[in-house]
């Protein structure tokens, strides 16, 4: 499964953020993509397509969870696609390629609960930005 953060056809399934954790061997495993897909590649099929598969030393998840002092995420990712939403079409694409900037580079970070979050957010608006109606595109996007 490949992301880009540029208007396309968003991802209709459902996206999971799937933590196991294996206390025996001291390890946990972090997948995220479609719901189908990770069913596959936890029975053991590696063709299935995920954003992200990744095992780790148990405890990693929590001693790297980012926190959002100086919100970024709020003022680069959300911000410029919440006012694209309600902005003319012309300026629409000059705020997405604000937020794109900033999501790609969390996305790149390989730190799996960037790359989720980004990914949710860029497909959020996507599917936001579909009806015409903006306060509820707005809304239902926020």
């Amino acid at each position: 499964m490949e992301n880009q953060f540029i208007r396309h056809e968003p991802c209709f399934e459902r996206i999971l953020f799937v933590l196991t954790l294996d206390r025996k061997k001291m390890k946990e495993r972090i997948l995220i993509g479609e719901e189908q897909q990770i069913r596959f590649r936890l029975n053991g099929s590696q063709n299935a397509e995920v954003l992200c598969d990744m095992t780790r030393p148990l405890g990693t998840f929590l001693i790297n969870f980012e926190r959002d002092t100086d919100r970024d995420w709020n003022l680069y990712g959300l911000s410029p696609l919440r006012q694209a939403l309600h902005s003319n079409r012309w300026k629409q694409p000059e705020l997405e390629q604000a937020a794109s900037e900033f999501l790609w580079e969390k996305y790149l970070s390989n730190d799996p609960l960037k790359m989720y979050v980004a990914f949710r957010i860029w497909n959020s608006y996507l599917l936001a930005r579909e009806p015409r109606d903006r306060n509820a595109a707005c809304d239902r996007f926020m």
